[in-house]
C-alpha cells in the first residue's frame, strides 16, 4: 500500500512537472514579434523638418541671449541664466516632438494590431528574427 501511494505521487509529481513544461513552450509558440527602426521613421515624418528647424531656431536664440546677458552676470547668475535656458530649451523640444512621438507610437500600435504582431522591438534590439514593419509604419504615418 505504501509503494502503491509513493509511485502515486511520484507520477502526479511527474505529470504536474511535464505539464508545467509545456504551457510556456505553448504560449511562446503563439507569441509574433515585429521590430521597428524607430530612427528612420521619425527622421521621415512630414512634421519632423519643420521641428527640427524650430528647435534649432531656438537654440541659437538662447545662445545669443546668453552671450547678450552673461558678461553682466556673477557666476551665479550665469548658472541661473544657463538652467533657464536650458529648461527652456527642453520645454520647446517637448511641445515640437512629443506629437510626433505620439503619431508614430500610434501608427505602431495600429500596423501591429493589423498584422497580429503581438510584441514590437526597437530594430537595434533585434539579432534575428521578427517582422520588419518599418515600411507599414512610415506609410501610416505619411512619412516620405
Amino acid at each position: 500500500m505504501k509503494k502503491q501511494l509513493m509511485a502515486m505521487v511520484m507520477a502526479l509529481l511527474l505529470c504536474v512537472g511535464y505539464s508545467g513544461a509545456l504551457v510556456p513552450a505553448t504560449a511562446y509558440a503563439a507569441e509574433t514579434i515585429g521590430y521597428v527602426d524607430l530612427n528612420t521613421v521619425f527622421s521621415h515624418h512630414p512634421d519632423f523638418a519643420s521641428a527640427r528647424a524650430a528647435m534649432s531656431l531656438e537654440q541659437q536664440n538662447a545662445q545669443k541671449e546668453f552671450q547678450e546677458k552673461a558678461p553682466s552676470l556673477d557666476d551665479n547668475g550665469k548658472r541661473a541664466l544657463d538652467n533657464n535656458l536650458t529648461e527652456r530649451i527642453a520645454k520647446r523640444e517637448q511641445s515640437l516632438f512629443d506629437p510626433i512621438r505620439k503619431k508614430i507610437l500610434d501608427a505602431v500600435h495600429k500596423v501591429a494590431k493589423e498584422k497580429g504582431i503581438n510584441t514590437v522591438l526597437s530594430a537595434g534590439a533585434v539579432v534575428d528574427g521578427g517582422v520588419d514593419i518599418t515600411n507599414d509604419v512610415m506609410k501610416a504615418v505619411g512619412a516620405k
